[in-house]
């Protein structure tokens, strides 16, 4: 009888729930009840069960586990802004499949840190250790923001050697706030002896010559983190951890153990198919297409440190008089230790085929060569030194005829200091580049280019980013005897689609009187994004564009450049943001352009 209750219960129970998760309720509207400190807005973004601002294109689901979520968030909210003893309490009301959501909220007194006492403190001054946990006496208590921080002041430590120190923060809580932090600093932690685990295939001598440590070092996390920095960028392990072995009976020593995980197969294939930028001319990605590729890779070639990288394209430009299909070959081997040199070292040898502007009733050109690099990565490998050669060989003939040789050195560096690559919110990037073709390399061509890019990200609101860029370019020595070969190299100054003047077609901002793009031996450009979430994964943008091209720098004046204003919508994917934009010329909205592109212009 027990047993046939408990099933009866059982499958009402699930009949009951069947029956709720069958019925869709979406959310209607949100409302406070007792906030008197927070607007609306404020503590509208701290949760995520919320009307859709554009109800007609989106509904939200309402779901009883994320409003407990919100009610959470918001006691956080308030928590973090010193109203330790608030309530919050969540509420909703059904009108047929319409939710209405309340919060109540009884806020409670406020808070302020009163004072700051710290005992045991020796290897930093307290002004430190209080920056690094946000402590700043007459505000408000944020005992969330402690508990985040103090990893840092863990960090800290491990940077001076104080690996087995401990930090205990006591809060004393009246009409305001006192805390107290003992610390046990410990002694000064050295080095001992140090191995590898977890290697088959790379002998671990090679994994040895990548420690930025040695046996007698003090410890330092900064020595650890640059050691699993340059194992992870070797291309052979997919994982590495350093793990810390005390010495039984001695404090000031540790052993430090190297594990390594390889990848489990040395070769892969991989095949690739949407929208990419295409390299229209070498570090100018003017044009978007649609295609595929088929990668293998192999992370060590016959059995040695070095790894082969071979890639094959066909993609298919979207713009109006380049949709013709561009196949492309590269083959790359590189190596982060070549003949025992810490000397990263890469080798490519490529070839391309395509047309140019409106090149109907004129053939195929061809593009093959080879470029040898020295790329030193630091910053989580997203700033980079590029040094190296690139020897081109093009050709416009059925038989190959008319080859042209181009030879260049180039310096290129590449600062990056934003906080996420894809979807930037704050910090800034530098880009100084330095292309110097002929001369002692010889080929049809000698003159320098320079080209100088800077971009500043912030975010003044929360999820609206503003992002700006400033571009210059150069090049000296120039002669009009190299315009022959420009009409395939397009090495001069061009402006125009998807990543410049957007008003304008790829590399259109001037041409000549039978539509050929003309190009300038200088340029400015300046870009302005806002960029913000409307619902969903879709965002907005709007932007303005300023730019110009001429051959002497010395004459170019701020008035000269022309200005194109525009909107785009973005599709937030895992690998980056899908945009159209449409733009238009200030000074004459005739000139217009729709333009679709992967990833931000900038």
């Amino acid at each position: 009888m027990q047993k046939l209750k408990l099933f009866l219960a059982t499958a009402v129970a699930t009949i009951s729930l069947s029956a709720q998760s069958a019925e869709t309720r979406t959310v209607s509207s949100m409302n406070y009840i007792g906030n008197h400190s927070f607007s609306y807005n404020k503590l509208k973004d701290q949760v995520e069960l919320k009307p859709s601002p554009l109800l007609l294109f989106s509904q939200v689901e309402f779901d009883r586990r994320l409003l407990k979520l919100d009610a959470i968030s918001i006691k956080n909210f308030y928590h973090s802004n010193g109203f330790l003893e608030v309530v919050v309490k969540d509420s909703f009301s059904v009108i047929e499949d319409e939710v209405d959501i309340y919060f109540i909220i009884n806020e409670g007194k406020q808070y302020y840190l009163n004072s700051v006492n710290i005992t045991g403190l020796h290897s930093f001054k307290e002004k430190e250790i209080l920056s690094l946990l946000g402590l700043k006496t007459g505000s408000p208590y944020n005992p969330v923001q402690i508990n985040t921080n103090s990893t840092l002041v863990e960090e800290a430590f491990h940077e001076k050697g104080k690996i087995i120190s401990h930090v205990d923060i006591q809060q004393d809580i009246q009409d305001s706030v006192h805390i107290t932090i003992q610390v046990d600093e410990g002694p000064n932690v050295y080095i001992n002896h140090a191995w590898v685990t977890g290697t088959e295939l790379i002998d671990s001598s090679y994994v040895r010559r990548e420690f930025a440590f040695k046996k007698g070092n003090l410890f330092r996390k900064s020595l650890m983190d640059k050691t699993k920095r340059a194992l992870l960028q070797a291309g052979f392990f997919s994982s590495v951890s350093l793990i810390t072995h005390p010495v039984a009976g001695i404090d000031s020593l540790v052993n430090i153990e190297v594990s390594m995980k390889e990848f489990q197969s040395r070769g892969r294939q991989d095949f690739d198919f949407g929208y990419e930028d295409i390299e229209y001319v070498p570090g100018v990605n003017s044009l978007v297409g649609l295609g595929g590729s088929i990668q293998w890779l192999d992370r060590m070639t016959f059995g040695s440190k070095t790894r082969f990288d071979a890639r094959g394209s066909v993609v298919m430009p979207t713009e109006e008089g380049f949709v013709y299909p561009r196949f492309s070959i590269d083959v790359k081997f590189s190596n982060q230790r070549p003949f025992s040199l810490k000397l990263p070292t890469q080798v490519k040898v490529f070839f391309q085929q395509f047309k140019n502007f409106d090149g109907e009733e004129r053939p195929y050109v061809r593009r093959l060569g080879m470029q040898y690099s020295n790329i030193f990565r630091w910053n989580r490998q997203r700033s980079f030194l590029d040094i190296g050669i690139r020897l081109d060989r093009f050709d416009e003939s059925d038989e190959f005829k008319d080859i042209i040789e181009q030879r260049k050195f180039s310096l290129h560096l590449h600062q990056d200091n934003r906080d996420n690559p894809v979807y930037p919110k704050k910090g800034n990037v530098i880009v100084i580049k330095m292309d110097a073709f002929g001369g002692l390399l010889g080929g049809n061509r000698a003159y320098t280019k320079y080209d100088l890019d800077f971009r500043q990200y912030f975010s003044p609101l929360k999820n609206v980013t503003v992002a700006g860029r400033i571009n210059a370019g150069l090049i000296t020595a120039w002669t009009d005897d190299y315009e022959e070969y420009e009409s395939v190299l397009f090495e001069k100054f061009y402006l125009g689609g998807s990543n410049t003047l957007r008003a304008w077609k790829p590399l259109h901002f001037m041409t000549y009187e039978d539509g050929r793009p003309l190009g300038k031996t200088a340029k400015l450009l300046t870009n302005w994004e806002v960029r913000f979430p409307l619902f969903w994964r879709l965002g907005g943008v709007m932007f303005y564009d300023g730019g110009y091209i001429l051959d002497l720098i010395q004459a170019a004046q701020w008035k000269d450049l022309q200005w194109d204003r525009g909107i785009g919508i973005t599709i937030d994917l895992p690998i980056g943001p899908l945009r159209i934009d449409y733009a238009e010329s200030v000074a004459n909205p005739n000139i217009n352009q729709f333009n679709f592109g992967f990833l931000y212009s900038f």
